[in-house]
């Protein structure tokens, strides 16, 4: 699969009634291989499905299918960290400063998501569709910040997106590269620094012929790539003491 890689593009001087230049469109292509494949498959006795609560194949089903999607998401997130081109805090892990009294981290997390803004303003990186990836533990810092500054709480935080601050949406993940010490490094980013290619996905059930049972099986080929490593930023956390 060839994905297009654009180049910057040359501002000039207008002067009305001047002439206008017209440069050619800056890029080239990269070419990309879609050579990782996942799959599931469950076999059900028609006697333990007679015999279990109702909807037993529906719920196996979804449950393979959640498992294959948090494969994938954990392969997508090493790519993206490997060629992310500034990486944060590698010697040194970003550690809040101050606590609660409970000993939750407090708001300096936020300076956490600030920081990472300001690197992306210095590379130049478009402000449209920025984001980061962060772990549970930084989203309960993150919570108990915005409780203890007296900001607007009642917005539910649910699964994946949660918020934004300093213009990044914020998503939350159990897939992100994480040390022994259990420091884990924070992804950040802009949509145009990576694709991801869901190339085929597929449920399918199929009756066994050797057995009274049913068979179920599911299907993904997939990649992910970075186009721009500037677009992609790391940052390694200290997880607070529970």
């Amino acid at each position: 699969m060839r994905v297009p890689k654009i180049g910057p593009v040359q501002i000039r001087d207008y002067q009305r009634g001047g002439p206008i230049t017209y440069d050619g469109v800056q890029g080239s292509y990269i070419d990309i291989v879609i050579d990782n494949s996942k799959y599931w498959a469950l076999k059900a006795d028609d006697i333990d499905v007679l015999q279990a609560a109702p909807n037993f194949l529906d719920g196996a089903t979804k449950n393979a299918a959640y498992a294959l999607r948090d494969t994938i998401d954990a392969y997508s997130a090493d790519v993206l960290t490997a060629g992310a081109g500034t990486k944060l805090y590698e010697d040194t892990p970003f550690t809040p400063p101050g606590s609660l009294p409970s000993g939750v981290e407090d708001a300096g997390f936020v300076n956490l998501f600030t920081e990472i803004a300001q690197n992306l303003d210095e590379l130049n990186v478009p402000r449209i569709a920025r984001w980061v990836v962060i772990p549970p533990f930084v989203l309960r810092g993150l919570t108990h910040a915005v409780i203890a500054a007296g900001l607007p709480n009642e917005r539910p935080i649910g699964e994946g997106f949660v918020t934004q601050i300093a213009g990044l949406d914020i998503y939350v993940s159990n897939n992100l590269a994480t040390k022994p010490n259990g420091d884990t490094l924070v992804l950040a980013g802009v949509r145009e620094a990576a694709t991801h290619v869901l190339q085929l996905t597929k449920t399918e059930a199929l009756r066994d012929v050797d057995s009274f049972s049913d068979l179920v099986r599911g299907l993904a080929v997939y990649t992910t790539a970075v186009l721009l490593e500037p677009g992609l930023i790391t940052a390694v956390v200290k997880k607070p003491a529970d």
